[in-house]
């Protein structure tokens, strides 16, 4: 594969009205409609392979694979320190300023950084385990363990796609080829005589994401080959962006996470199954609101570096409209058509169809503001992206356990919904000065 162009290397003065109307076109008719449809295709497959599972392993070994799943992402996504994020900001910078000492300096800490980050993480991770076996056996959390690793440096090669504009080579390996591969090595071990439990669904998880994340690195590393230069860093600009968009990213993964993990503590794994389910539905209505960040991100980037307030506000709008309505008809088809889908899984699980109906209402809500934590991010506003997911975060894990004893999965969609309320009031409100055309 040769390097892939950077979409915006020719892009004419985006101070120009018919320049910025032309950009907006290609946003809509190019990037974006790619990276909308490999997450639909994405979600496709995700849905067979959860039905799947579900079948294969039985509901109680699928409660058990679901929150060791959870545990993977949460731990990958933290053990990235926020890298991914900042790659995303400081890489199309240093290709507006021509800045390849810097550049190569970034790639090299970065990576070198995740690598350690999640080795640690793993480590200290299995040691928990170890030392507080939880009920679902050692094994499939071991293995959990083992993945953070190699799922925290797919993160991080897809930020460096991203940063290009690269959706399909920042997308497919992740979403499509790790879930396809999981389901393929799953089901053939199975049918080779492997034991049909949660064990063997996170071993299929894990070899799934090595392959995936092979696969990316090859293609990622030649795509961003160079010549050769003397590395140049700024650790410290480095360090305190990443530092603030951990913890944004980290907050918004618990946030993203906490009413299962609850759900998790305080219900028995046939509950935990069904409202993974039931979430994992819900979480198809996300898809518009990250492929419109997929591909404007480094357009957001760009544009501040260029200091172009009254473009980056037409910007903006359009990515918040572009990501508000078709996410607003898609809660309500897919509310209507929750139980069908749910029941797909199995026995039960068409129970989470009204849970269902509560997280679409939680996800038109946030999408209201399109990507605004990666508006912020990319503008080094990053505090405010921070301050919106802590309150998230905060809003769902109090309302969590206040609601899940005595409403169940109902009380944890609640919980969800009312905390991308609070998170899209929080993001509207650092948004708000670039979504005028100002930018500070």
């Amino acid at each position: 594969m040769n390097a892939m162009p950077d979409p915006s290397a020719a892009e004419a003065d985006p101070t120009d009205p018919p320049a910025l109307a032309a950009r907006l076109k290609r946003l809509l008719a190019g990037g974006a409609v790619s990276g909308f449809l490999v997450r639909v295709a994405a979600a496709g497959i995700g849905y067979v392979l959860q039905i799947a599972l579900a079948r294969l392993i039985g509901v109680e070994e699928y409660g058990v694979f679901a929150l060791a799943w959870v545990l993977v992402a949460v731990g990958g996504f933290s053990a990235c320190l926020g890298l991914s994020q900042a790659a995303v900001r400081f890489l199309p910078v240093y290709g507006e300023r021509g800045a390849e000492a810097l550049r190569a300096g970034f790639l090299r800490d970065s990576t070198l950084v995740v690598c350690l980050a999640g080795t640690l993480l793993a480590a200290l991770g299995g040691l928990a385990v170890w030392l507080d076996p939880p009920s679902g056996g050692l094994a499939p959390f071991f293995l959990a363990a083992a993945c953070v690793p190699v799922f925290a440096y797919q993160d991080l090669l897809e930020g460096y796609a991203r940063a290009h504009g690269w959706v399909r080579l920042a997308l497919v390996p992740p979403y499509i080829l790790r879930q396809g591969a999981l389901l393929v090595v799953a089901m053939g071990a199975m049918a080779a005589g492997a034991p049909a439990d949660a064990t063997t669904a996170m071993a299929a998880a894990l070899a799934a994401t090595v392959v995936a994340t092979l696969v990316q690195h090859v293609l990622v590393r030649k795509a961003l080959a160079a010549p050769p230069v003397v590395p140049q860093r700024e650790r410290g600009v480095w360090a305190r962006s990443a530092l603030t968009v951990f913890l944004a990213d980290g907050a918004q993964m618990l946030r993203s996470y906490a009413d299962v993990l609850i759900v998790g503590a305080l219900a028995p794994a046939a509950t935990v199954a069904v409202y993974f389910a039931a979430t994992r539905v819900a979480a198809l209505l996300g898809f518009v609101e990250y492929a419109m960040g997929a591909i404007a991100a480094h357009r957001f980037s760009r544009l501040g570096e260029r200091g172009d307030p009254a473009a980056l506000g037409a910007y903006a709008r359009k990515t918040a409209l572009v990501t508000f309505w078709p996410t607003l008809a898609a809660a309500i088809l897919l509310s209507a058509a929750a139980p069908l889908i749910l029941s797909l899984f199995g026995s039960g699980f068409a129970e989470g169809a009204n849970a269902v109906a509560v997280l679409a209402a939680g996800y038109a809500i946030r999408a209201a503001v399109g990507p605004a934590d990666d508006l912020l991010v990319m503008l080094g506003r990053e505090r405010h992206a921070f301050l919106a997911q802590a309150a998230g975060l905060a809003t769902n894990a109090a309302a969590a356990f206040a609601l899940v004893p005595d409403y169940g999965i109902i009380g944890a969609a609640a919980a969800a919904s009312l905390a991308l309320a609070v998170t899209t009031a929080g993001l509207a409100i650092g948004a708000w000065p670039s979504l005028k055309g100002r930018l500070s």
